[in-house]
C-alpha cells in the first residue's frame, strides 16, 4: 500500500506476485474503496481500515512512503502491530522516519535520498528485483 506513486508501485508489484510468483497478493487502490473508507473513518484511518477488512492471518503488509510520515501508512503500521502482522517498509528521505521507527524489530527499505522519484524509481526496483529472486530469474544471485 501506499499514496500517489507509492500507490502505482503497489497496484505493479501487486500484479506481478500474483502472476508470476504466484503470491496472492491484493492493493488497496480502487477509487471506490478508497474514497469510501476516507468518506467513513477518515483518510488517515482508510489503509488500517483496508487491512482490518481484507487481511488475513499470515499476510505480510509492504507498506512504501516516500517521506515514511503520511499519517495514514503510520496508521497502517499502528494496525499492523496491534494485530500482530508483519510488514516491511520502503522509505526514503530521513533514515529516522516514522514508518521505520513503527518498524523497529522488522525490515526496512531505506533509499537514501530526498528526490521523490529517486525514492520511488529505487522502491519499484527493489520490489520487482525481489519478484524476479522470488521465481528464479535474477540476475542479482546476492539479493
Amino acid at each position: 500500500m501506499g499514496n500517489g506513486g507509492s500507490a502505482s508501485i503497489a497496484s505493479h508489484v501487486s500484479v506481478d506476485l500474483t502472476k508470476n510468483a504466484k503470491i496472492r497478493s491484493i492493493n488497496f487502490n480502487e477509487s471506490d474503496l478508497l474514497t469510501c473508507l476516507s468518506n467513513d473513518y477518515g483518510y488517515d484511518k482508510w489503509m488500517s481500515k483496508a487491512l482490518e477488512f481484507y487481511s488475513m492471518s499470515g499476510d505480510l503488509v509492504i507498506i512504501i512512503s516516500s517521506s515514511g510520515e503520511s499519517k495514514n501508512v503510520i496508521s497502517a503500521a499502528n494496525w499492523c502491530l496491534e494485530n500482530n502482522f508483519e510488514f516491511i517498509t520502503f522509505t526514503g528521505n530521513k533514515i529516522n522516519n516514522s514508518l521505520v521507527k513503527k518498524n523497529k524489530n522488522g525490515l526496512n527499505f531505506w533509499v537514501d535520498s530526498k528526490s521523490y522519484n529517486m525514492i520511488e524509481l529505487s522502491h519499484l526496483f527493489a520490489l520487482l528485483m525481489i519478484i524476479d529472486r522470488i521465481i528464479g530469474k535474477s540476475e542479482y544471485k546476492n539479493l
